[in-house]
């Protein structure tokens, strides 16, 4: 499934008024992670449910951050059960910002969601400077957003929307795919049969190492799978295993995808992956347009090694654990 929409950190702001030290031995004490004071490290890495801790000292300075999974209320409930409350002069909290993946003009999108909520720009490390503003943020990716998304992968533009966070999360959800659409320039996503042929009779590993990678990747949805015939150059007749996609990602896109999953880490291509796009097969060779000099085995492998960079911890532990076990069996091309 595609992502659009989810909710980015809460921020809990905590102004002391006392020793910073008491403080940070209880952060350490509730197994709080990541401690520092660069605000754009702890960006990259805070997804969805996190909570970031800001703790400015006296002079209302940024002195020191933590990221934890654990909620907001719970994190209060620790403080004021270690009776700390004494060294806090105040304590804010954001509602968490939304983030929303766009692909294409970004620009066109986000000012029909300006108009739509009526919402003003935003831009620079917003939450960070401007921690107690009622508004929600909206940010703006064109990476997908199934990860925490890094600080520079941002968009320059933010929105301000003065609306309540729950409500503005349904309408944004509600609507995520006509913005995508106005960003995109057209309401068509493209639809592509990917193909699977596995002479050595391992099917569930590539077929689970083909999904592994789509779901990662947070490409498009999935919407059919079927077993379908094919035949050869002298009509012979051969059962394929068929996912039909509908995507935003271009079929190039696609088609390196499936490239890179024909290979392991070592260079050796262990299935066949074939790529359609409005009833037309995509050839390798259109990867030579970039890639002049390549052989089939080398743009194989260079794509697999832009695909395990890009895909999610999670994912490329799945996919290589696959890999381990189709290297184990024993039965290659």
């Amino acid at each position: 499934m595609l992502s659009l929409v989810r909710s980015g950190p809460t921020i809990l702001k905590i102004r002391l008024s006392g020793d910073i030290a008491a403080l940070t031995d209880a952060m350490e004490e509730i197994s709080l992670s990541n401690w520092g004071s660069d605000f754009s490290k702890f960006n990259d890495s805070a997804g969805e449910g996190d909570t970031l801790i800001f703790i400015n000292d006296k002079a209302d300075v940024l002195s020191m951050i933590y990221q934890t999974t654990i909620a907001p209320a719970a994190v209060l409930c620790a403080l004021i059960n270690r009776r700390l409350l004494g060294g806090i002069h105040d304590i804010s909290v954001t509602p968490p910002n939304i983030v929303m993946r766009l692909i294409g003009n970004l620009d066109a999108a986000i000012d029909q969601i300006a108009v739509d909520f009526k919402a003003k720009e935003a831009a620079g490390p917003y939450l960070a400077e401007h921690i107690d503003e009622s508004s929600v943020l909206v940010t703006f990716t064109s990476e997908p957003i199934n990860r925490p998304v890094p600080y520079a992968s941002f968009y320059g533009r933010a929105l301000l929307v003065d609306k309540p966070y729950g409500q503005l999360m349904v309408f944004l959800r509600a609507k995520a795919q006509e913005y995508l659409n106005i960003a995109m320039g057209s309401p068509d996503w493209n639809e592509i049969e990917i193909t699977m042929f596995d002479a050595m009779d391992q099917f569930n590993l590539h077929y689970n190492r083909l999904i592994t990678v789509l779901l990662g990747l947070d490409v498009g949805l999935i919407v059919g799978e079927a077993w379908v015939p094919e035949y050869t150059i002298i009509m012979r007749k051969s059962e394929v295993y068929q996912v039909r996609l509908l995507t935003p990602i271009s079929a190039q896109e696609i088609k390196r995808i499936a490239l890179a999953l024909e290979y392991d880490d070592g260079g050796m291509r262990v299935v066949d992956f074939d790529v359609y796009f409005k009833n037309k097969k995509l050839s390798w060779q259109s990867e030579l347009k970039q890639l002049k000099g390549y052989t089939r085995d080398q743009i194989g492998v260079l794509h697999r090694k832009r695909l395990l960079s890009s895909l999610p911890a999670e994912a490329k532990a799945v996919l290589r654990k696959l890999d381990s076990d189709i290297e184990k069996s024993g039965l290659r091309r």
